[in-house]
């Protein structure tokens, strides 16, 4: 069975979310409907980018829960780290900017 892999593009989204939370113009319904991805999947990998943030000691303004999928004081997984922590350096605007550019 082939995993359906998420692109740079839902990664840079779904930072975005993790890093500052969701609102009525921009949140995990809006990658759903341009991927076809289901919501759980989205809402998990949003929590496992906050769980890698956390693990690095990133500021992020968002309410989410992290879900790193391992004991509590254990390093979670670093799947897709490499997309994520080039978009660290952008300010809020930016990557505010990157993902309408995505999605529109």
């Amino acid at each position: 069975m082939s995993r359906n892999l998420y692109t740079k593009d839902e990664i840079i989204l779904c930072t975005c979310i993790a890093r500052y939370g969701s609102d009525d113009e921009f949140s995990e319904n809006e990658i759903h409907k341009k991927y076809n991805r289901s919501l759980t999947s989205i809402k998990m990998k949003v929590q496992n980018i906050v769980a890698m943030l956390d693990e690095e000691e990133i500021a992020r303004y968002s309410n989410i829960k992290g879900l790193s999928g391992v004991t509590t004081g254990e390093n979670g997984r670093r799947t897709n780290w490499e997309w994520v922590e080039q978009l660290i350096s952008l300010s809020k605007e930016e990557l505010l900017l990157k993902c309408k550019s995505i999605l529109h």
